[in-house]
């Protein structure tokens, strides 16, 4: 089975390489985009599933379940913003359920969510004009990914490695929607969020 995890990751990278070049074409077909983005993310839906087959335990197929919700937001997330969104929160909330069944959260857990919230809140207090009425929606998101990341933290080490890249390519994001001069960015912040969705598989894989 390990050959076929270093399959999956070979995949994942390569539609990621795909799916990049793609948006840089002239007249390119959103929906080739579309399912080469998904594709990326299934690769982790698929090992996920071999780890829950092997290690059928609760939490793992909870997590699993929010990988699947997290691989449909992609795409819908390229037609409807706000749903693929309100997907993606959904996505949070299994995976923190699942992380609370693995292990209780701890004093830690509290004092890096209150950290967190406190970044969170400054960067948007900052900018929240360009933000407008769509911040206490990007607030509550944020909320969710903070609490997501806290929860990891009692976590296996790619439990909790995965998270942080995930609330990486989320902060990134942010950033470049009230700063459109690093483009750049954006290419960091997809890798991070593919790997951060691979590491959550990885980790149930492993046991």
């Amino acid at each position: 089975m390990q050959y076929a995890v270093a399959a999956a990751f070979a995949v994942m990278v390569g539609c990621y390489l795909a799916f990049q070049k793609i948006k840089t074409l002239p007249g390119h077909s959103k929906a080739q985009s579309i399912a080469v983005k998904c594709a990326a993310t299934a690769m982790a839906v698929v090992v996920a599933l071999l780890g829950c087959i092997r290690n059928p335990q609760p939490a793992y197929w909870i997590i699993l379940a929010g990988l699947v919700v997290c691989t449909i937001a992609d795409g819908v997330l390229c037609v409807q913003f706000m749903i693929g969104g309100a997907l993606f929160g959904l996505g949070h909330i299994l995976y923190i359920i699942g992380f609370c069944v693995m292990h209780r959260p701890t004093w830690a857990s509290l004092i890096l969510f209150a950290a967190l919230m406190g970044l969170a809140t400054a960067f948007f207090s900052r900018y929240r004009k360009r933000i407008g009425r769509r911040l206490p929606l990007v607030l509550g998101y944020a909320t969710l990914l903070c609490l997501m990341v806290s929860m990891a933290l009692p976590q296996k080490p790619l439990f909790f490695a995965g998270a942080l890249l995930f609330a990486a390519s989320d902060a990134m994001l942010a950033y470049l929607t009230v700063d459109r001069n690093h483009m750049w960015l954006d290419y960091i912040s997809l890798g991070a969020y593919y790997l951060g969705q691979f590491m959550f598989a990885l980790a149930i894989f492993v046991g």
